[in-house]
């Protein structure tokens, strides 16, 4: 196998990586803003009808983690995101001016 097969191969996972925690990171959003409605929503009706139970609490605690864990998808999103980048930016455009292609560099 040469080594372009192999740096495609890693491309390709690495593009796998990255939409996985796209997804990831999107869903973990979600559920972020809905912790967190959710929870002023139980917060103002707790405070509305001066109820004994502090299911808020939960729901707050429950934003608290999700926060967390959205923003630590979200790091290394930006992460494979630039990995990704900088993959792109060693392998060049042979089309680009500034690039010259291979037989170029050869002559």
């Amino acid at each position: 196998m040469s080594s372009g097969g192999i740096m495609e191969q890693d491309g390709r996972r690495a593009k796998r990586r990255i939409h996985g925690i796209d997804r990831a990171t999107r869903w973990a959003g979600i559920l972020l803003c809905w912790a967190h409605a959710v929870a002023m929503a139980l917060t103002a009706a707790e405070a509305m009808l001066r109820s004994a139970t502090n299911w808020w609490a939960v729901t707050w605690a429950a934003t608290a983690v999700l926060l967390i864990t959205w923003a630590l998808l979200r790091a290394a999103q930006k992460k494979f995101l630039r990995r990704a980048a900088d993959y792109e930016d060693e392998q060049g455009d042979p089309s680009s001016p500034e690039e010259p292609t291979h037989y170029d560099r050869a002559a």
